[in-house]
């Protein structure tokens, strides 16, 4: 767990709280991991993983939906390393794995050309709403970075989508 999005607090209200806020929590980190490339199948499968850890989590943390995007984001990306290691194995036995991505809107396709830790800032500021302070403890990365990296990759969004910075 993030050292940056625990805090201490009783342990009753703790675990009285805890479950219903992830469970709260659920929707938008669902389309936060659709906004970051997972598909639906995989953004679902990666967050109940994330309430499987959730159920083992004992301490106190102040931003669920930070924490469970951020262990549903490892979740994906463990489940992404293991299906192209096995990929040229499900080739080999005729098993093909194909999404088309004609239906998604262009935002998406555009989250999906930006770097990781670009598309990893952008859904965390606007779509999970979280400062620019609890991004830079959840990704582990400096304030001005995430300062940065959202400026670079709102300028590129708006580029691509607006057809020039505006």
């Amino acid at each position: 767990m993030q050292a940056g999005l625990a805090r201490e607090v009783p342990i009753d209200r703790a675990d009285r709280d805890w479950l219903p806020a992830c469970e709260a929590s659920y929707p938008k980190v669902y389309r936060a991991l659709v906004a970051m490339g997972a598909s639906p199948e995989d953004a679902a499968d990666a967050l109940q993983d994330a309430f499987e850890d959730a159920l083992r989590e004992r301490r106190a943390v102040a931003k669920p939906e930070g924490w469970l995007f951020v262990v549903a984001c490892r979740a994906w990306k463990r489940h992404r390393w293991r299906h192209r290691l096995f990929r040229p194995l499900a080739a080999l036995r005729g098993i093909g794995h194909s999404t088309s991505r004609e239906e998604e809107i262009d935002l998406f396709v555009e989250l999906a050309r930006l770097t990781e830790r670009q598309r990893e800032v952008i859904v965390s500021r606007y779509v999970l709403g979280l400062s620019q302070a609890e991004v830079a403890e959840a990704l582990d990365i400096a304030p001005g970075t995430v300062a940065a990296t959202t400026h670079q990759a709102t300028l590129l969004l708006r580029e691509r989508l607006l057809g020039g910075p505006k």
